[in-house]
C-alpha cells in the first residue's frame, strides 16, 4: 500500500494524525480505529494469525527477508 493510500484511508476514518506521520504509525491508528489489533510492524506480528488483514504480507515482509539470509 502507497502513502496516497494511507493518507486516504486516514482521512475516512477521521484520524487526527499529521499525515506525514510514519507508515507503521498511520497503520497501527487505522487498525485500532477499526477496532482490530494495533499490531502493525511489532512483536505480535510473530504470533500473527490474521490471515485477513490487508498489511500482513507487508508487516511480515522483514521476517521473510530476515529468514532468507
Amino acid at each position: 500500500m502507497n502513502a496516497h493510500e494511507l493518507e486516504r484511508q486516514a482521512t475516512e476514518l477521521g484520524l487526527d494524525l499529521p499525515m506525514d506521520a510514519p507508515a507503521p504509525r498511520l497503520i497501527r491508528a487505522i487498525q485500532r480505529r477499526r477496532g482490530q489489533a494495533a499490531c502493525f510492524g511489532n512483536d505480535e506480528r510473530f504470533t500473527c494469525t490474521d490471515y485477513a488483514c490487508e498489511w500482513r504480507a507487508e508487516c511480515l515482509k522483514p521476517i521473510a527477508e530476515w529468514l532468507r539470509c
